[in-house]
């Protein structure tokens, strides 16, 4: 930064017009569901689906066996233990998803408070990062975050760290043509938002703020839901399809048995109203080996695990914000990745080195 230039920048009309014009500088987060709605949503698991056909059919069993056989109210303590285990596993899945939600928006908001030196009336003052707009001149330091996308205006010994767009730990950045990359992702004479400046310091002009940054982009992106089913999600289906086509069949062959060893036996005489009351008794018989068949503790089970797996992300400083992504990490089994730096410590070191002509040519 060898000459220096005197900033006015924006003055209060043109950030108020930009900012009409282009918006704020903040990502607009993803249009939010009703939370009734984010709670019936857990109803959709294919246990819990089966574990309410269940619980129906145990209650149609539990009201036969009060008002026709006279057995006492305990004939209800099975479907209420059904119930309750539906009603503790969607509300435990709910209530950490909740809270991990309330979690990122606060941590979002954070964010967006971060102070940001510009210069506006030709005085530098300090603003939130969300009050960043378009055409405002920002200066940049050691250590910061750089707010908006922006080209550089002055740059001196600049190196910034785009990582997180780029997988490049070190991009050097400079307003003189003669030493741009001509192989970089972005201008040499760029800085995005949400990279780091790890050295030296400049000024920009801001030419995108929001959504419309290359930040804003990924985060757009990320937010697609390709509705892509879990392992363990396709395995709970699986073992939901198991329980269903078994009890099913053996239902059906107890119903089907009892029908014919009633018609063979000779000692029965056929009468339309006894042999109702007999069927009835076999399609309650093969409700209740339907009902006794689905575990009802599974869910609780794996809602328990799935939760105690965020808890312990959470204490290193990992929050999750869908409880089966703890499994789906679990599952990894392939990581495909292209750039030093995107699982390293952005650090690379020399391992080996030869020196062509030297008797002694390795270190």
């Amino acid at each position: 930064m060898s000459k220096h230039h005197r900033y006015s920048g924006l003055n209060d009309a043109q950030v108020a017009e930009s900012r009409r014009v282009n918006g704020m500088n903040i990502l607009t987060p993803p249009e939010k569901e009703p939370v009734w709605k984010k709670f019936l949503e857990k109803f959709s698991d294919p246990l819990i689906i089966i574990l309410m056909v269940a619980g129906v059919l145990s209650v149609a069993i539990s009201i036969y066996e009060y008002a026709v056989l006279n057995e006492g109210f305990k004939v209800f303590f099975e479907p209420i233990g059904i119930f309750l285990a539906i009603i503790l596993a969607t509300g435990l899945g709910f209530y950490f998803e909740q809270k991990a939600d309330r979690e990122f928006a606060i941590l979002n908001q954070v964010n967006d408070d971060v102070p940001v030196q510009v210069i506006r009336n030709g005085l530098t003052i300090e603003i939130p990062k969300r009050d960043v707009v378009t055409g405002d001149i920002v200066l940049l330091n050691t250590g910061e975050e750089i707010p908006a996308d922006g080209q550089l205006l002055e740059a001196v010994s600049l190196n910034v760290d785009e990582s997180t767009l780029t997988g490049e730990p070190v991009a050097h950045k400079t307003t003189n043509p003669d030493d741009f990359d001509p192989d970089a992702t972005f201008a040499s004479d760029h800085v995005m938002r949400g990279t780091k400046i790890m050295e030296g310091h400049g000024v920009m002009k801001v030419l995108a703020v929001g959504d419309n940054t290359e930040n804003g982009k990924v985060f757009v992106a990320a937010q697609i839901d390709d509705s892509v089913k879990t392992p363990l999600n396709e395995q709970l289906e699986g073992l939901g399809r198991l329980i269903s086509i078994v009890s099913y069949a053996f239902a059906v062959l107890i119903v089907a048995g009892r029908t014919v060893m009633y018609f063979t036996n000779p000692a029965i005489e056929f009468e339309w109203v006894h042999f109702l009351a007999y069927f009835l008794q076999t399609i309650m018989i093969a409700v209740t080996l339907v009902v006794v068949s689905v575990p009802e503790g599974l869910p609780m089970a794996v809602t328990l695990s799935l939760a105690y797996s965020m808890r312990r992300m959470l204490k290193t400083n990992n929050l999750v914000r869908k409880m089966h992504a703890c499994e789906t990490m679990g599952a990894t089994t392939v990581i495909c990745t292209d750039k030093t730096g995107t699982l390293t410590q952005n650090q690379m070191q020399v391992s080996d080195t030869c020196f062509y002509g030297l008797e002694i040519g390795r270190a």
